[in-house]
């Protein structure tokens, strides 16, 4: 685990199963006797351990006297192989470049499961960067009356943050995932494209609901529909902002149904939040407190 911060926090390496029985793993602290955890979701191409804020989380939910457990999903990395059930013949290619968005929920219901196994009765979700889209949409999807609080940290808007970054290619590499995904090769590496052509589309095609989720264009359907406590943290020099960050805020503060709603804007913090993630954790935890 990164270390941004001192470690003040202990836990151990645990191995959990999604749904689907696909083995993942993960790091937990344990705090005392808390019946609260705080479930942490990593974005792209990172990993339970890897993410800046991973380690000062840690440390502020200890502070905090919650418990922590930061997960991988099966995007985690950008390349990764994974078994089912401890089966040595039954497994597949995953991490970011292949990984099927909606297969998240499996994998944070895992977790959840796990949580309950550890005897927790409240659980805190927290999201960084695409870890956002991930609880949005498990929570969406699953209506868990054990989710308490949803914390977005950086939800920036994949899919016009893609069209921005890649220009007149855009249309270009939209059409090309399309064709090889309708002659069978949407799992399939593609140097043309970032991921493998079912990876793109479902940021670059409006049809699959991760490139609707935090679309600022859109009608957000699937965030409005959350009544929950929700806090939202930006960066004001967030890399994957295609709008002003107070922008987002604002059109979040418009759609949400949530009976808390916070917001926060970090000056100077980047995407990542690097050099602000101790304050991020505790800002972010400190609120978790109070609702």
């Amino acid at each position: 685990m990164n270390n941004h911060g001192k470690l003040i926090a202990q836990g151990k390496l645990v191995q959990f199963k999604a749904t689907d029985g696909m083995i993942l793993h993960g790091f937990l602290s344990e705090y005392g006797k808390s019946d609260t955890c705080v479930i942490y979701v990593h974005g792209m191409g990172s990993s339970f351990y890897s993410g800046r804020l991973v380690s000062p989380f840690a440390n502020a939910c200890h502070d905090a006297g919650y418990s922590f457990l930061s997960i991988n999903t099966r995007g985690h990395d950008m390349e990764a192989y994974e078994k089912f059930d401890g089966n040595k013949r039954k497994g597949r290619w995953i991490g970011t470049r292949y990984e099927k968005f909606e297969e998240s929920r499996k994998d944070i219901e895992g977790a959840v499961k796990l949580a309950k196994a550890y005897g927790y009765k409240k659980i805190f979700l927290v999201g960084h960067s695409t870890g956002c889209q991930k609880i949005l949409y498990y929570q969406y999807s699953m209506k868990r009356k054990i989710i308490n609080a949803l914390v977005f940290l950086a939800p920036d808007d994949d899919y016009n943050l893609n069209r921005v970054k890649f220009g007149r290619k855009w249309m270009d590499m939209v059409r090309l995932a399309k064709t090889l995904a309708h002659a069978g090769k949407g799992n399939d590496y593609e140097r043309k494209l970032p991921f493998s052509p079912n990876r793109f589309l479902s940021v670059a095609d409006m049809k699959n609901v991760e490139a609707r989720l935090f679309n600022y264009d859109g009608k957000m359907r699937e965030f409005s529909s959350i009544g929950i406590p929700i806090m939202v943290v930006f960066g004001t020099l967030d890399e994957g902002a295609v709008k002003p960050v107070s922008e987002y805020v604002e059109i979040l503060k418009e759609k949400t149904a949530a009976k808390t709603f916070c917001s926060a804007i970090i000056e100077g913090a980047t995407h990542s939040f690097k050099k602000n993630e101790n304050a991020v954790a505790s800002l972010a935890v400190k609120w978790l407190r109070s609702v």
